[in-house]
């Protein structure tokens, strides 16, 4: 059996995994950042231990995602933004508190590499994941491994431009590819025109709170002809079939997986994208393309940890 951990900005998820993939046990607690690492890396110890002491068997592997950058010759994590972490020994400390094997990796190319292997019905060699929820993340899959560049922090697919003079992203770039399809700039660009005294069908729907607007929602009114939504959300489906076409056209993948909240939360979207990915690309690129929606939820991050090498 392995251990696998995803580490997120609110709450920790960790699960025992046997070898076909399932887990067979699951633990949640808050993230509670306020705590620093030393907090956070002694709770995840501490889980640990107590499913080891649950379980009574022997563990083979503990694998952890996290947010961020990987040194892969240590496997430090140079730099987590949601947990703002830098070159913290998470491995090191790990073993150290608990006397177990343990893996690092980034939490997209975890999710994307244990949609790869247990979520799909057959593992294709070559394959792109892009999650969509409050920014977006992305993993490749080259040869059946998981592609992470020469200094090991590639595979940012978030950060491309789409647009050298377009929104401007937190990361400080202008037109990244997340600033227009991440969920929270998605988000944040409908409710500055409602905060603006917008009143159209989105208003109706949530029921004049703009604190529960999420993009399903911006879907829903778009449907409704909602004029902003119509034009934000297609905006969104537009940008988001020129990058998975750029991709498409670069890598060759033979399936993309595509996962996260605005995935989940959203209706005709993936078709929507799909319409817009087979306009642009290159038609040799798409012969025998798949478009994937993800199945593992929140497992995903949880299994791919415990496998990804």
């Amino acid at each position: 059996m392995r251990i696998g951990i995803d580490i997120g900005g609110t709450k920790i998820i960790t699960g025992l995994v046997d070898e076909s993939g399932l887990v067979t046990r699951k633990k949640k607690i808050p993230t509670e950042k306020e705590k620093g690492y030393t907090g956070i890396k002694d709770n995840i110890a501490g889980l640990i231990k107590t499913i080891v002491e649950e379980s009574d068997i022997e563990i083979e592997r503990v694998g952890v995602a996290c947010a961020g950058q990987i040194d892969k010759t240590t496997e430090n994590i140079l730099f987590s933004p949601n947990l703002d972490w830098h070159n913290v020994p998470l491995k090191r400390d790990i073993e150290t508190l608990c006397g177990i094997d343990t893996f690092i990796e980034n939490d997209v190319n975890a999710a994307v590499y244990g949609e790869w292997k247990f979520g799909l019905k057959e593992v294709p060699d070559d394959v792109i994941g892009v999650f969509m929820g409050t920014g977006i993340g992305g993993g490749i899959i080259i040869n059946s491994r998981l592609y992470r560049g020469f200094s090991h922090v590639g595979g940012e697919l978030g950060h491309i431009t789409v647009n050298p003079h377009g929104y401007r992203c937190r990361c400080g770039n202008t037109g990244c590819f997340e600033a227009y399809c991440g969920g929270s700039y998605i988000i944040e660009r409908v409710r500055d025109e409602i905060d603006e005294g917008y009143r159209g069908k989105i208003w109706d729907i949530i029921e004049g709170n703009p604190d529960l607007l999420h993009t399903g929602h911006i879907e829903e009114a778009c449907l409704m002809e909602d004029i902003l939504c119509k034009k934000i959300w297609r905006e969104v489906i537009e940008y988001m079939g020129a990058a998975l076409a750029s991709l498409v056209n670069l890598l060759n993948p033979e399936v993309i997986i595509l996962g996260g909240g605005v995935i989940y939360g959203s209706k005709y979207f993936i078709e929507d994208v799909k319409a817009v990915l087979e306009k642009r690309a290159m038609q040799a690129s798409l012969a025998g393309l798949k478009i994937e929606k993800a199945q593992l939820g929140e497992d995903a991050g949880i299994v791919g940890a415990a496998f990804a090498e």
